[in-house]
């Protein structure tokens, strides 16, 4: 099954495939980029996201949130290559995250992978059948229908939500001594409200939280509409994410105890040698062999 997308709408081809309960890989390009949607009984149960598009990769997105540094991930992905195994079955393996939160994780990825296709007006579709077996750590397969009611609220909602910030890039902040009552937020604004400590970057905070951009605007725009929050305009060149900085900071001052503590131990070894070779030097071993002789 293939064709194009303005001759077959992608709620379609999703309707499609689901209600005929097909399993394989369903591959959607456009915008230069292509996305692998693997169905398994008429449900999502994974995504390959377009390589170029490193903001939707697994990595990346655990790697945003937190639970890696630049290097680790660096790391797994060479380490990914040898073994062929999927970055998450490593991070998995290697306990950096569980499977509860790389299941959240790779739901989410699923969701931002939609809503980036729902935007493509043109490109092309192809279907192709074969047996799908999801990755033990998936919890329950994504059905596709209430997947596509989500991505419908997001074409006709984003923009109006998006409206309410600064265009381009800016921060968002908690405001200093405002005094909240929790139980009268949303669950998505609660765990916004939360995410808010680790970073003034909003797609950081999003992905801390583990939502959508989409989501994550509208939960955001509840929050400025409540008055809990700053929001910033960011000028060119000040990307830089205060909690990227603190890890720096503190990556930083490690490398530089280590660096000290080292040159301590070297002085202290000479120090030591010193004392040593001074103490069996001839001088030495004649006055404490007279000194001896006279007592």
């Amino acid at each position: 099954m293939q064709g194009k997308i303005a001759d077959f709408s992608i709620p379609d081809i999703f309707q499609l495939v689901s209600s005929q309960g097909k399993s394989g890989s369903l591959a959607i390009s456009g915008d230069d980029r292509v996305t692998i949607f693997l169905f398994s009984g008429g449900r999502i149960v994974d995504v390959q996201p377009d390589r170029r598009e490193s903001n939707s990769l697994l990595g990346t997105m655990l790697r945003d949130a937190g639970y890696l540094t630049d290097s680790e991930l660096k790391r797994f992905l060479s380490s990914q290559g040898t073994g062929g195994k999927k970055i998450g079955e490593i991070l998995v393996e290697k306990g950096k995250v569980s499977k509860e939160v790389l299941a959240r994780y790779l739901v989410l990825q699923v969701k931002e992978c939609l809503f980036d296709v729902l935007t493509f007006r043109e490109g092309e579709y192809r279907f192709e059948g074969f047996a799908v077996h999801p990755p033990s750590w998936v919890g329950e397969p994504i059905r596709p229908d209430v997947l596509m009611m989500e991505g419908m609220q997001f074409l006709d909602e984003y923009p109006r939500f998006r409206g309410l910030f600064p265009p381009g890039d800016f921060r968002v902040a908690r405001k200093k001594g405002e005094r909240i009552d929790m139980y009268a937020l949303s669950e998505e604004e609660r765990i916004l409200w939360k995410a808010l400590d680790f970073s003034e970057d909003p797609d950081r905070v999003y992905r801390k939280a583990c939502l959508t951009g989409f989501e994550g605007i509208k939960a955001l725009a509840a929050l400025l509409n409540r008055g809990l929050i700053d929001v910033s305009t960011t000028e060119p060149g000040d990307r830089a994410d205060p909690g990227r900085k603190l890890r720096e900071e503190l990556a930083f001052r490690r490398r530089f105890d280590a660096v000290r503590m080292a040159l301590w131990g070297a002085a202290v070894a000479a120090a030591a040698v010193w004392v040593y070779r001074g103490l069996l030097s001839p001088g030495v071993l004649r006055i404490f062999t007279e000194w001896v002789d006279f007592y």
